[in-house]
């Protein structure tokens, strides 16, 4: 278990239906591909890893959540996840938990911030109590202590200043 939330800085992007890229520029260097059924991996210079979602079935549905949210398809992600909205177009947050009875064994809840159109801020939450935090946009230039507490990230990701 993480003493700590992970932050990772990056960029998560909807390239179309069943298509999703992920690249960590921080704590490491990462490069995650979804299309077409297959996962692609590549961390730093290792050679990447190829699984097919058959071999995740929980992290299918994962993914068919989050390329519903950056596609902005609301029925999908119903469909995914059940969904508890708040905030306004300016400050908003979305709390999703999985339906399918497979993914809360790795995965308990995800939260996403954002303002307008764009999600901020990722935080997934694992079924073990480990928090993972994704900081997009703007949030991802944002200058943290080497130990962050939580509740410095819940702030952060809400977007209060930070000190």
């Amino acid at each position: 278990m993480l003493e700590r939330p992970l932050i990772l800085r990056g960029e998560l992007e909807y390239l179309g239906p069943g298509r999703l890229g992920r690249r960590v520029d921080e704590p490491y260097r990462e490069q995650t591909t979804v299309a077409d059924g297959q996962v692609t991996v590549r961390r730093g210079e290792r050679a990447p890893r190829t699984f097919t979602l058959g071999q995740a079935p929980e992290l299918d549905g994962f993914l068919r959540g989050f390329a519903a949210l950056l596609g902005g398809d609301a029925a999908a992600l119903a469909r995914d996840f059940e969904l508890d909205a708040s905030g306004t177009t300016a400050a908003w947050q979305l709390k999703l938990k999985p339906r399918d009875r497979r993914l809360p064994r790795r995965i308990a809840s995800i939260e996403v911030d954002g303002a307008g159109a764009t999600p901020h801020c990722f935080r997934t939450r694992d079924a073990d109590g480990d928090l993972n935090v994704l900081l997009l946009e703007t949030l991802a230039s944002s200058r943290l202590p080497t130990r962050p507490s939580q509740p410095l990230v819940d702030a952060l990701c809400r977007g209060f200043k930070v000190p």
